[in-house]
């Protein structure tokens, strides 16, 4: 046990130890305009926010902080990117829960997301809705466990595509309640809401901001959100937890890291930016356009976050025998 307990603390340590640097260094830095990688398309929820952190970071620095977007195989290419620049704290990445739940989903992933970068900020966290078309017979949670336990794998959920964060998500939901469902993937959030809006699904799990419009005019009835408190878009909503499953939490979370080695005086310099930029109205109403909720942590709760979600999905994908082709 005692044996176990040192290799996770030597684990947790590895990507927080930085190269040397001087305060002068750290003090000095940026030297020159700094990039973040962002591993998605412009214009969603992921681009938002690291817009809104590297305009808030360049403000403050008086340097260039540029996002860049390198879209592909589940911020994949982006990440690898990151894994090849130096560590100087220049070349950054805002990246979300997929940054773990790539490692057990792609065997042959050429970088190791635990140790082969620095967590610098934890920024924030993000619920799913768990939606039905309006004439399915489940009517709550409840309802669809039981409805689900009559007839094993007789329901079919959409998602955005195998081995997303919202299929991990309904998985585990299955998981905790006992039931088996049935996924369809989809290319994308929105050709899935179409479908369960059509009929041709009865269930699946998507943002709160993609479904709040088809949910205030009728067209979709949500029965729960993924995070363990209600979404400010959905107040009226319960949790999933307090609808049925204790212990449930599935939301996305998104976050600033760096190549390992990066130094320690220079990730802290870049965390302390990122959080005095959080504090203020204009960053507190981007996040909340998106029903985020801002976190702020450093890099120590960051890392500890990251371990446990490994822990967390890595399990599920084994025992749902998720499989990305």
């Amino acid at each position: 046990m005692r044996r176990r307990t040192l290799a996770l603390a030597a684990l947790l340590a590895v990507p927080l130890l930085g190269g040397p640097a001087t305060a002068q260094e750290a003090k000095s830095y940026p030297a020159r305009p700094v990039r973040v990688l962002v591993g998605f398309p412009p214009g969603g929820s992921t681009d938002i926010f690291a817009r809104a952190v590297a305009d808030s970071l360049s403000k403050q620095w008086g340097t260039p902080v540029v996002v860049e977007n390198r879209a592909g195989a589940n911020g994949i290419i982006a990440t690898e990117a990151l894994a090849q620049s130096p560590a100087d704290g220049h070349t950054l990445m805002f990246t979300i829960s997929s940054h773990v739940t790539n490692r057990p989903l792609y065997p042959n992933l050429p970088y190791n997301p635990l140790t082969d970068f620095v967590p610098i900020s934890l920024v924030a966290r993000a619920p799913f809705a768990l939606v039905t078309n309006p004439s399915f017979g489940a009517k709550s949670i409840a309802d669809l466990i039981r409805m689900a336990k009559e007839k094993p794998r007789g329901i079919d959920y959409g998602s955005p595509g195998t081995g997303s964060s919202q299929q991990l998500a309904v998985e585990l939901f299955a998981s905790m309640a006992g039931i088996q469902l049935n996924h369809i993937a989809y290319k994308g959030g929105a050709p899935a809401l179409t479908d369960l809006m059509s009929g041709v699904i009865p269930l699946s799990l998507l943002t709160t901001t993609q479904v709040l419009p088809q949910v205030q005019d009728g067209r979709v009835r949500v029965l729960g959100v993924t995070s363990t408190t209600r979404s400010p878009m959905l107040p009226d909503v319960p949790t999933i937890a307090e609808a049925g499953l204790p212990g449930y939490e599935a939301d996305v979370w998104y976050g600033m890291i760096a190549p390992a080695g990066t130094p320690k005086p220079i990730v802290d310099k870049i965390q302390a930016g990122i959080a005095r930029g959080l504090q203020t109205e204009d960053m507190k109403k981007s996040f909340a356009s998106q029903d985020a909720t801002i976190i702020n942590q450093g890099p120590e709760e960051f890392a500890k976050l990251m371990q446990a979600e490994n822990a967390k999905w890595s399990r599920l994908i084994h025992e749902a025998n998720i499989k990305v082709e």
